[in-house]
């Protein structure tokens, strides 16, 4: 029984104390794990204070993390200094080795974004962008109209001045016509004009008027007797010979008048029916005018209840005042019986002119045939007749042509529909001269001194940019808006800014409809980042003073437009900036020009008026910028809009969730604060090695590790165990 009890209880006491070794094992496990991710902890707790304070950012700072985390990982793991010594602990755990790497870094897009969407998620001030968005909503539906009249406008006022000037060629190409006629020498040779005009000499009238005396002397020597001889043998072929000489000249000019006529009339025909196609061109525009895909743009913001927007309102009948306009663009197109029936006309002048030449070789037939031999008659009947009928024939064709042209006259004033185009004529001067103040205005920015530091510093931002792109792995694919500054007139101009609006809009749809990225990067744009502050631009637009701004265009007042449009020199991003300022303001005033100048009817008078009262306007609005900071949205929309909200506005139509953009932010950072972010951890992976002294049979442990039912493994009289936490901000 002895011996019995002795193996019962051998092995009852080997197998407690395997659980107890087991249990102190998996204790060992748990307070290894906690003593890491304490640890970890404790390095995370040691950030960068200029990152944070500045810019919101978490990124490891200050204490070196490897040294931090082995002190810490050894008081957690052994305790406190000589705790060992006093009382009893089931684990007493010692720290073999400790490892710290970095698991993610700053640099890094996708870390860098979700550090400032979780920054933005809480601090952004969205309900001031929708504030922002609800001063638009009442607008959509007119700037919607504003947006399709001005683009048709401008496309039919394009094919509009191409087809009038094929109409005006056509015109032209008509007088000149007339005028090959006219001064052909015709009239002379017939003569159309006979008061006090002797009708003798080298006339068609002043031959037919002889052939009488010619017929009596050849009838006189045809009667002579057998041998006797002639008494007018000279005056007959000096009269032959000057008939054979004058319709030979007659034909002569007579050919040459009508080759030359058809030449221009084919000409003519041309021109117009390429004002025929453009016509069709100009239809085609209008049937297509309510088809562009970025309309349901402003319809998206329109339809959106916004908090706040029932506090602005544009009148009601905004929207169907400018759509009527756009409609109007109907009457610019002509009818096709219109061109049908100039082309009647044209062929008509040129039977006209071919009935001349045949009236020319009518009389040349009968001239020659009242030559032949024997004559039978001294009646000039037939000659007065055929002379009649060709001075009958260049008459015709004088009246309606040449003087008084009737036809030609009818046609002109048709053409110049009035004056229309005297009134299209200075309102065009005047836009003109409004577009090259404001254009004046825009590129006084290009003449701002730029010193050699400040290239500098751009030279040093560009090179932090590039180097960032690399180490996310891309490129610099993209291109950055230049504003509306490049427009060579003020049509040009207009057509951007309602591009510009459209993509305004689309970005205003997008925030309201799926709260996109874009707003929490706008603001984090806004609120970290400078701007240029458009009082500096004050002596510039006003009197053309740019020596002060010499020192203003520097990098760091204009970090947020460089982010917007990534131009790496002082003027490229604020000259984007207030051009796009500039369109965007001139699109809200051109649709409210469009309501103004409604009352003047013809389309294209109401777009030039239209035109020149945006452009007043918004040149007031750039100078109370200047002034203030701030200017009114609209003369229906009675609030003052800032640079900053309009900059909020830019970013959410370009986007500033892709890659360049945060490459440009990350670059702005390095810059400002001499650390690169993409060795700037902003998570570590912690590791550490600890073991604990085995109290029973080291050995039945360490066969129980080779069968893997320990998570480490068995050394000496000591168990070691690694574990390995990965943190992030």
């Amino acid at each position: 029984m002895t011996t019995f009890s002795v193996i019962v209880l051998s092995a009852l006491l080997l197998f407690f104390s395997l659980l107890i070794d087991y249990a102190r094992i998996a204790a060992l496990h748990k307070l290894t794990e906690d003593a890491v991710r304490s640890s970890v902890r404790s390095v995370l707790s040691a950030y960068d204070s200029v990152l944070y304070e500045r810019y919101g950012l978490f990124g490891r700072g200050g204490t070196e993390g490897k040294m931090l985390f082995a002190e810490a990982m050894k008081a957690n793991a052994e305790g406190a200094i000589d705790s060992n010594k006093q009382g009893m602990k089931l684990v007493r755990s010692k720290l073999e080795s400790s490892e710290l790497h970095a698991a993610s870094f700053l640099g890094r897009h996708d870390v860098f974004g979700r550090q400032v969407l979780e920054e933005m998620k809480y601090k952004a001030p969205i309900d001031f962008t929708l504030e922002l968005a609800a001063r638009f909503v009442p607008m959509a539906g007119a700037m919607k109209e504003a947006s399709v009249a001005v683009n048709l406008l401008e496309k039919m006022r394009r094919l509009y001045e191409k087809r009038e000037a094929h109409l005006a060629r056509v015109l032209v190409l008509q007088e000149q016509s007339a005028v090959t006629v006219g001064e052909s020498g015709i009239a002379a040779m017939i003569p159309v004009q006979t008061g006090g005009v002797a009708l003798a000499g080298e006339t068609a009238l002043g031959i037919a008027s002889e052939y009488e005396d010619y017929a009596e002397m050849v009838m006189h020597d045809q009667s002579l007797p057998p041998g006797e001889k002639a008494k007018y043998t000279s005056e007959i072929a000096e009269y032959e010979n000057k008939v054979r000489a004058f319709v030979i000249e007659l034909r002569r000019v007579s050919g040459g008048m009508l080759k030359q006529h058809v030449k221009l009339h084919g000409n003519a025909i041309k021109e117009l029916e390429a004002a025929r196609l453009l016509n069709e061109d100009m239809l085609r525009l209008v049937q297509q005018a309510n088809q562009q895909s970025n309309l349901a743009d402003y319809d998206a913001v329109s339809r959106r209840s916004v908090t706040g927007s029932e506090q602005h309102f544009v009148p009601a009948s905004a929207a169907s005042d400018i759509k009527q306009v756009k409609e109007a663009a109907t009457e610019l197109v002509k009818p096709d019986g219109w061109f049908n029936d100039y082309r009647q006309e044209l062929e008509a002048q040129g039977t006209a002119a071919s009935a001349v030449d045949m009236e020319a070789g009518g009389f040349q037939s009968s001239s020659l045939a009242s030559l032949v031999k024997p004559i039978k008659s001294k009646a000039p009947d037939r000659l007065l007749e055929s002379a009649a009928s060709l001075r009958l024939a260049y008459g015709t064709y004088e009246e309606k042509y040449i003087l008084p042209a009737g036809v030609i006259v009818s046609r002109k004033q048709a053409l110049e529909q009035g004056n229309i185009k005297a009134q299209l004529k200075q309102q065009e001067e005047q836009a003109g001269s409004l577009w090259k103040r404001a254009r004046g205005m825009l590129h006084g920015l290009t003449a701002i001194p730029q010193t050699e530091e400040h290239m500098q510093t751009f030279e040093q931002v560009k090179m932090r940019y590039n180097e960032n792109l690399m180490f996310n792995q891309q490129s610099d694919n993209t291109a950055a808006a230049a504003g509306a500054g490049q427009a060579v007139d003020a049509h040009e101009a207009a057509e951007q800014s309602t591009a510009l609006m459209d993509g305004l809009f689309s970005g205003m749809s997008g925030m309201l409809e799926r709260a996109r990225d874009s707003v929490y990067y706008g603001e984090y744009v806004i609120s970290r980042y400078s701007h240029f502050a458009p009082q500096y631009l004050r002596s510039m637009m006003t009197d053309g003073n740019v020596s002060e701004l010499s020192q203003a265009v520097s990098f760091n007042n204009q970090e947020a437009e460089y982010i917007i449009y990534g131009f790496h020199n002082p003027i490229g991003n604020i000259a984007a900036a207030y051009g796009e300022l500039f369109a965007a303001r001139l699109a809200i005033r051109t649709m409210e020009g469009l309501i103004e100048s409604r009352s003047l009817g013809h389309p294209l008078l109401i777009l030039s008026a239209a035109l020149i009262y945006g452009l007043e306007k918004t040149i007031e609005d750039m100078l109370a910028f200047t002034e203030r900071g701030s200017a009114p949205l609209s003369k229906y929309v009675r609030v003052e809009l800032s640079y900053t909200d309009y900059l909020r506005l830019f970013i959410l139509m370009h986007g500033a969730e892709n890659g360049a953009s945060l490459a440009r932010m990350i670059a702005v950072i390095e810059q400002n604060s001499g650390t690169t972010l993409s060795a700037v951890p902003s998570g570590v992976t912690g590791e550490g090695k600890v073991s604990a002294q085995l109290w029973f049979v080291p050995g039945m442990m360490q066969v129980l590790g080779k069968f893997g039912l320990l998570e480490g493994k068995v050394v000496g009289n000591r168990y070691e165990t690694t574990q390995t936490i990965g943190w992030s901000y």
